[in-house]
């Protein structure tokens, strides 16, 4: 299913994956928590608030706390659960013996699908002040570890600064998706993997 489809089609699809912890009542709490935030985004509210949260999840603002410092901490751990089904943290495509330009549309794929997967709940994401930012990291942490990948492949350049490098292409891919998610470009998913792939450096791609 497309971007396009799911824009015509506004029920949320999919949960949150639910992390393991010892204490299973927390843990059940913490996930009335995330389900009170996307029940709320599916609302398309202007604003999520402790106590509409605390409401909608029928706990008390003390059970919040007890979980989340603030509603950046949520945010945070909210949209870092979600980004944890496509590997955010740590992935490696070396590992698959793909060439750079397979493994930038290998890694671009994921990002994009996962997101088209879930998309009712990315573009409400994209609406909310507490959920934009901590959004804005995880795809920028998603994309720069990408870039990271690719640097390590045999055949490229050395890069002066590397993390620099990583963060600027990141920044850029952070740009492209974002105005695609909003409908501001005019072209299918994979169109957009395509671009992100295609607006890499030659030097970088075309590494074996």
């Amino acid at each position: 299913m497309t971007r396009t489809e799911y824009v015509r089609e506004p029920a949320v699809r999919g949960t949150i994956s639910a992390a393991r912890a010892s204490d299973p009542r927390a843990e059940r709490t913490r996930q009335a928590i995330f389900a009170a935030v996307r029940t709320l985004m599916t609302q398309r509210v202007a604003s999520v608030s402790v106590s509409d949260i605390v409401r909608t999840a029928s706990i008390s603002r003390s059970s919040f706390y007890a979980h989340f410092s603030s509603l950046d901490d949520l945010a945070t751990g909210f949209l870092r659960e979600q980004f944890a089904e496509i590997g955010v943290t740590g992935f490696d495509l070396r590992s698959d013996d793909l060439t750079a330009s397979e493994a930038a549309r290998a890694g671009y794929q994921r990002l994009i699908s996962h997101i088209v997967e879930h998309y009712p709940l990315y573009s409400s994401v994209l609406d909310l002040p507490i959920t934009r930012t901590a959004y804005d990291d995880e795809i920028e942490a998603y994309s720069r570890r990408l870039v990271e990948s690719l640097l390590a492949l045999s055949g490229a350049p050395r890069v002066v600064h590397p993390e620099s490098f990583a963060t600027y292409v990141a920044g850029g891919a952070l740009t492209l998706i974002s105005a695609w998610m909003r409908g501001h470009l005019d072209v299918t998913d994979d169109e957009i993997v395509a671009q992100l792939v295609e607006f890499l450096p030659d030097w970088l791609v075309d590494a074996a």
